[in-house]
């Protein structure tokens, strides 16, 4: 969540599809919300319940866009709800399956937030260590995700992150800033909505993947469907260990990362994170062509999928 932008999926034949599962599915019109442009200059907005789903939705036509050029991934990793897209695109959970995951996914993380109402903050040019030991100290603050060495995000009670703020540019942060998002996700706060998709997970067949899945919560690689189900649930409230799984996908012998989706957000963490390893995005048909051409010239262009 806060990747998303206005006309986010336009660029997207594959999404025009998933568009119309989505319609069946959901009784959602996110072709409208995910492909339509403001008019009077503004950012857009995009209705709370429905902006997981129309993630996903834009991921997964992205990750089409190269699947359909004949370029599969040989590992998937994803940055919180960017798993789920992952999973489907390395074949684990159905389309359909996913979508109604994501919008139970995000329904629950709000009503979760109305009971136990707070945000995320990012901390930016502190050690990730010093931030936790700072969260640690302060009750309702905890460390949300480890996004990359120099930069953490903090998730708590409005009161919690604003002395968690406060404590961190004592220590020296450059920056912190309060993101825009309704939800302390990443967090115990997050327990009731983990419940919820617990038991709708119960119901769901997850296949085996084509590729190793790497979690965000071990930062290690899985191809069990029993276990990918209990790290999703753990995912609700833990940390999301980013950079971690970034080095981890990296020893896996993953020698070039593509970030799937609507923002290039992610490949400015890998460069920080693992910088020898060449990142690129791919959010319309055009850039997926492209990469499909530089493939071409340079058979290992294709080393990993990355889906936000």
């Amino acid at each position: 969540q806060g990747s998303q932008r206005p006309g986010m999926a336009g660029g997207l034949v594959a999404c025009g599809e998933l568009f119309e599962i989505a319609a069946e599915t959901l009784d959602a019109d996110l072709g409208r919300i995910c492909t339509e442009m403001p008019t009077n200059g503004s950012r857009g907005s995009f209705p709370a319940d429905l902006l997981q789903p129309a993630l996903y939705v834009t991921a997964t036509g992205a990750s089409r866009a190269l699947s359909n050029r004949g370029l599969c991934p040989d590992a998937v990793l994803g940055h919180s709800l960017g798993e789920y897209a992952a999973l489907t695109a390395a074949g684990v959970l159905d389309f359909e399956d996913g979508l109604r995951l994501v919008s139970l996914r995000g329904k629950a993380m709000l009503n979760a937030a109305r009971r136990n109402p707070g945000g995320m903050a990012a901390v930016i040019g502190l050690d990730t260590t010093a931030v936790k030991g700072i969260c640690d100290g302060i009750d309702g603050a905890w460390v949300a995700n480890l996004n990359s060495p120099t930069q953490t995000v903090m998730s708590g009670t409005d009161e919690a992150l604003a002395q968690a703020a406060e404590a961190c540019r004592e220590a020296g942060a450059k920056r912190v800033v309060r993101l825009e998002v309704p939800i302390p996700g990443h967090c115990p706060l997050m327990e009731p909505a983990a419940l919820e998709v617990r038991t709708v997970l119960a119901d769901i067949r997850l296949k085996e993947p084509i590729c190793p899945f790497y979690s965000g919560v071990d930062a290690q690689p899985h191809t069990d469907p029993a276990e990918i189900k209990t790290l999703l649930v753990a995912a609700m409230t833990s940390s999301v260990r980013f950079f971690e799984t970034l080095a981890a996908i990296q020893a896996g012998g993953v020698t070039s990362l593509v970030e799937v989706g609507p923002a290039r957000v992610l490949c400015g963490l890998a460069r920080t994170s693992v910088p020898d390893l060449p990142a690129t995005s791919v959010g319309s048909d055009a850039e997926a062509e492209a990469f499909r051409l530089a493939s071409t010239k340079a058979p290992d262009a294709l080393a990993g999928e990355r889906a936000e």
